[in-house]
């Protein structure tokens, strides 16, 4: 007799899913707010880390600032530099703006700047002609380039009295013509032929040549080694003198100096001197003048030969 199973029950499924009830909603939506804020103040705080210790990486490499001499104002090229026109800045240095820096004001007050100097602006030594405090001469100047095929460059002194600088009124960074007036030997057999003479001429050597420094009558100028040579030449053989005319600013042309050169044949040539002639020559009247008379005496010699009043007498009525 077969016994007949009981079936299990089968659970009753509702109709329609209605997914998770409004509680549990808000309870999901507050644990994700709650992890969201947690991702959100972790990712912060590791930022912030992050950001931290970058900063005092880059502030342990980062240059030095260092006290250094700037422009307090606008310095104009060719100016004596004063006290007014400097102050100190730290500023980072490094191996880019380090060279040629100075640390106080007083290294280079009195110098000639070469070039106009802007407000703010780094005052390094290759900015300078001259100081007048230490005598340093800068040949080499800050707009120029130096390289293997450059000039051999040489500063050289002249002497030159004023009557013969413009005046004694030049000073550095101006540039000048150099004429050099020198005496011509003249051979004895050439002398015989009776149309050259022994004489001085003058010519001008060297053009648009710059004055680094000025002190008296000695003018400190660039010029090349090879006319470096030939004025120490000249100024040891004690038969050469110079003259220097100041160039305009903006005039740098060079003239053809072959086509100048005076002497004094030249000149009277040019500008139809009169000739001196010998006079009185032979059997012209000589013009004596008038009689010469005898000196006038001393004005003591006068007084004691001059006789006295004679005293006046009195009458009687």
């Amino acid at each position: 007799m077969q016994v007949a199973r009981k079936k299990k029950p089968q659970p009753v499924s509702a109709e329609f899913d209605l997914g998770p009830s409004i509680a549990e909603t808000r309870t999901r939506s507050r644990k994700l707010i709650v992890a969201g804020l947690v991702l959100a103040v972790a990712s912060g705080l590791g930022s912030f880390v992050f950001l931290s210790r970058a900063q005092q990486q880059a502030s342990s490499s980062a240059a030095p600032t260092v006290p250094v001499v700037v422009a307090s104002r606008t310095i104009t090229a060719r100016t004596p530099i004063s006290a007014d026109d400097l102050q100190l800045r730290n500023v980072p240095m490094d191996a880019t703006n380090a060279q040629g820096t100075f640390q106080s004001p007083d290294q280079i007050v009195g110098r000639i700047s070469s070039v106009a100097i802007l407000q703010g602006q780094l005052v390094t030594s290759n900015l300078f002609a001259f100081s007048a405090e230490t005598g340093a001469v800068s040949i080499i100047g800050p707009e120029e380039s130096f390289g293997p095929d450059s000039p051999a460059w040489r500063a050289v002194s002249l002497a030159v009295p004023d009557d013969r600088a413009v005046g004694g009124i030049l000073d550095a960074g101006q540039h000048v013509d150099v004429m050099v007036t020198t005496t011509i030997l003249v051979p004895n057999e050439v002398l015989e032929e009776g149309q050259f003479y022994g004489d001085k001429a003058t010519k001008v050597t060297y053009q648009d040549v710059p004055i680094l420094t000025k002190k008296g009558s000695f003018y400190v100028i660039k010029v090349t080694e090879e006319v470096a040579e030939e004025i120490a030449h000249m100024q040891a053989s004690g038969v050469a003198s110079f003259t220097l005319a100041l160039r305009p600013e903006v005039d740098n042309r060079l003239v053809d100096a072959s086509l100048l050169g005076q002497t004094t044949h030249r000149i009277i040539q040019r500008y139809g001197l009169s000739v001196p002639q010998v006079y009185p020559r032979a059997g012209q009247p000589i013009n004596a003048g008038p009689p010469i008379t005898a000196p006038t005496p001393p004005p003591a010699i006068l007084a004691a030969a001059t006789p006295a009043p004679s005293p006046q007498t009195a009458t009687t009525p």
